[in-house]
């Protein structure tokens, strides 16, 4: 956010790019957007703009720039359509290389020009240490996926926004049983409540 914030950014996300450079398999691994940009844009759409990216090293330059941005536009299909539709009408899309990690920064604004086009650079270089520092802290993490199968499939069912009596009739426990799996979840994942629990899941992959 930090570093967001210092080029005069609103939005930012990193993705982890999984197999290889080519954005197959990525996953969150920060974010502040909503939940609905996420949703409706999807990883899939995300993945061809990784294809995008600027290379460490390279002259930045915006991967979207929407001079006339209108908020009644219809979403077409194409990422860049998508983006704007949710006030991302100015981004850059940064790789960032550490070693055999690959990951990809966003930054974006509501407003073109906005972003301040000469700290770019700079804001790539940090964004890339600072995924280093989490790669070498990756030993000492908890598991990527602490929840048991119970666990992440009562969860999975509350993201999709299901009351405790429905999860338990969906999956077959009783209402009891089912909050059980869902408090522990909300534990395991050192979350304050459903809600974050779902995010902190989706965040690291696990839903």
């Amino acid at each position: 956010m930090q570093i967001c914030l210092g080029i005069s950014a609103e939005h930012y996300m990193v993705l982890d790019t999984g197999r290889g450079p080519d954005g197959s398999g990525v996953r969150i691994l920060a974010s502040n957007w909503i939940y609905d940009a996420i949703e409706m844009v999807g990883l899939d759409h995300l993945a061809t703009l990784v294809r995008k990216a600027t290379p460490l090293g390279a002259a930045s330059q915006p991967l979207l720039l929407t001079e006339n941005p209108s908020p009644n536009s219809r979403i077409c299909g194409d990422p860049e359509s998508e983006l704007a539709r949710f006030g991302h009408n100015e981004a850059y899309a940064l790789w960032l290389g550490t070693g055999a990690r690959r990951a990809c920064a966003f930054f974006s604004a509501s407003s073109p020009g906005r972003i301040r086009r000469n700290l770019v650079p700079a804001a790539q270089f940090r964004s890339a240490y600072l995924l280093s520092e989490m790669t070498d802290s990756a030993a000492c993490a908890e598991p990527a996926h602490p929840l048991s199968e119970r666990e992440r499939e009562c969860l999975f069912w509350v993201a999709e926004g299901k009351t405790t009596d429905d999860v338990a009739l969906i999956v077959g426990l009783s209402a009891n049983t089912a909050n059980r799996y869902i408090a522990q979840a909300i534990r395991k994942l050192s979350a304050a409540n459903r809600a974050k629990a779902v995010a902190t899941a989706i965040r690291r992959g696990i839903l």
